[in-house]
């Protein structure tokens, strides 16, 4: 009781000089808002949002990169997703004693944790790197564009949904899986009537998430020159057209809005009850 209260008390403590010496290495001042300079350059970037720019003519421009905003967020999480779905199958380890070397033989055996992790190395370097740099790296290969963006956010998107989805099958009741492997079901039949059908809650909501996570991210590929309403707004904000700015951010607010309400029909319409926070958590 008193090693696990001091190894608490140590981890607490570890943490604590953790966060210190970050908030002191970042040089973390509230007080620079204070400071009569930053007060003006802040009051003028304030007064310039307003009021937004709802001309024609602009919202002609804006309403074409949405929509290709939308189609670079929407094609890169479906292509994510075909990924993901043999890579799961991959990454989700072999459990059980049908499943054991004994059982299956030793090569067999082997090839099956290879391939395991092969599918998670794939996946983790995927997910490592962030999709600007993704971006950057198709852009060098195909040019500018929505391209680029679509491919950047189906890489990222790919390792990340990959791993969510094989931590959340694997996390399956065994006995739920034994259950149906004693039918004499294989892998196959266990992965379609036994883990997928009890996570499908949690494996579309997640899904759903990553798709809005992504329309945020294509905002931001835009900087980069790999198309979408971000190209628009990095623009705005080189000519400190402000004005723009506050159009182009209540757009992008709605967008993400809309998303969310449309995730939440199609929660509803396709497992007839709601997800909420909670049951993410459980």
């Amino acid at each position: 009781m008193l090693k696990r209260m001091i190894r608490h008390l140590t981890l607490i403590l570890f943490l604590l000089l953790l966060v210190s010496w970050s908030f002191s290495y970042t040089k973390f001042q509230p007080a620079a808002f204070r400071e009569a300079g930053n007060l003006k350059n802040m009051q003028a970037f304030l007064l310039g949002l307003w009021p937004p720019d709802f001309s024609p003519e602009f919202l002609r421009t804006v309403g074409k990169l949405l929509l290709e905003t939308l189609a670079i967020s929407t094609a890169g999480t479906a292509l994510a997703i075909m990924g993901a779905i043999p890579l799961t199958i991959l990454a989700t380890p072999p459990r059980g004693e049908e499943l054991s070397r004994v059982a299956q033989g030793t090569l067999p055996w082997l090839l099956r944790w290879e391939l395991y992790y092969l599918s998670r190395s794939l996946l983790n370097l995927c997910r490592a790197v962030p999709e600007l740099l993704w971006a950057l790296i198709f852009i060098t290969a195909v040019g500018l564009g929505p391209f680029p963006g679509v491919l950047a956010l189906a890489t990222h998107s790919l390792g990340i949904l990959g791993k969510l989805y094989a931590e959340i099958l694997e996390a399956t009741d065994q006995r739920l899986v034994d259950t149906v492997r004693a039918t004499g079901a294989s892998e196959l039949a266990v992965l379609l009537y036994a883990r997928i059908p009890v996570n499908l809650p949690v494996l579309l909501s997640y899904t759903l998430f990553r798709w809005e996570c992504n329309m945020r991210a294509a905002t931001v590929l835009g900087f980069v020159g790999a198309g979408g309403i971000g190209t628009q707004l990095t623009l705005s904000m080189q000519l400190f057209a402000y004005h723009e700015v506050a159009t182009l951010v209540l757009i992008i607010l709605l967008l993400v809005l809309g998303l969310d309400l449309l995730g939440q029909f199609i929660r509803n319409s396709l497992l007839n009850q709601p997800i909420t926070c909670k049951d993410e958590l459980e």
